[in-house]
């Protein structure tokens, strides 16, 4: 069976509009059993995600998708509803089967995902930052300079130099808006995927996972910038790739989020970062 996949299209971007549509068209074109898109497609407006999937409608074999953060962002909403709800919707309205609601299984090849989501266990323990920032999503030396975030900071702590240099802020901490908190989001996804791996493994012969988060630290990228390595703590987590690995018919994990195109031998399974970039749109093509 041979899939093709994209990610990070981020559609809600009109400059790039003429990219994401050349390489929807290209796509259309690949004689492929599947088509996969592993999230950021659109934010904060759904007819922008059934803009972009209607790119894809003359593509031949089966469509899936999974959501990716930005893809569960909203000013007066609920992002779970976005989750849950909304984003399966529109999918099936297109012609593709969403992931995150369920499994699918093509021939002899069960495909599984999720969104995946992050619970802090990629942080970089060296920069020393208290987990409160993380939850957060503010590093100490933004959370300085923002009058909302100055809760965080604690006179009498005396956090490391490079815990100060850590000046960025996730922008899911404005744009998610739900009642959980992202461990028990993370686990619930995790949850989710265990549940369909248990399902379609006896039926197939291996299974292809898609995800939008990082299921493996091995994929961080790191550099000795502490606003770079503080974000990191938000591109995954440990429990996603660990129920993975627990899978012995698992062969590929094809994921996004972090822009870095990469590949990996992971234990029994082959990582596969598509790697797009706001401005470059790319597939990859996987024979499984």
């Amino acid at each position: 069976m041979r899939l093709i996949a994209t990610a990070d299209l981020h559609y809600e971007m009109t400059e790039y509009h003429s990219r994401v549509e050349s390489l929807a068209a290209e796509m259309c074109r690949q004689e492929a059993d599947v088509l996969a898109l592993a999230g950021d497609l659109f934010a904060l407006d759904a007819a922008i995600l059934e803009g972009c999937l209607r790119l894809f409608a003359g593509f031949r074999g089966q469509k899936v998708l999974i959501a990716g953060n930005h893809d569960l962002w909203t000013r007066t909403g609920d992002s779970f509803d976005l989750y849950d709800r909304t984003i399966p919707q529109v999918a099936s309205a297109c012609g593709f089967h969403d992931l995150d609601a369920g499994p699918k299984i093509v021939g002899d090849v069960g495909l599984v995902g999720t969104v995946g989501w992050y619970d802090y266990s990629f942080r970089d323990e060296s920069l020393g930052i208290p987990r409160r920032f993380y939850e957060h999503k503010a590093g100490p030396g933004y959370a300085l300079r923002d009058p909302s975030l100055q809760h965080l900071i604690d006179p009498l702590e005396s956090l490391p130099a490079r815990a100060l240099d850590a000046r960025s802020y996730w922008n899911d901490g404005r744009m998610i808006r739900w009642s959980l908190d992202d461990r028990r989001f993370s686990q619930l996804t995790v949850e989710r995927l265990e549940a369909q791996l248990a399902a379609v493994e006896p039926q197939v012969r291996t299974i292809v996972a898609i995800t939008h988060h990082l299921p493996f630290r091995q994929m961080l990228h790191r550099k000795s910038d502490p606003t770079w390595d503080f974000g990191n703590a938000f591109l995954g987590s440990d429990a996603l790739g660990e129920t993975l690995l627990r899978h012995p018919k698992v062969s590929h994990a094809i994921f996004g989020h972090s822009h870095a195109r990469d590949r990996a031998r992971v234990g029994h399974i082959d990582a596969i970062n598509v790697g797009c970039t706001y401005k470059m749109k790319r597939f990859d093509s996987i024979e499984v």
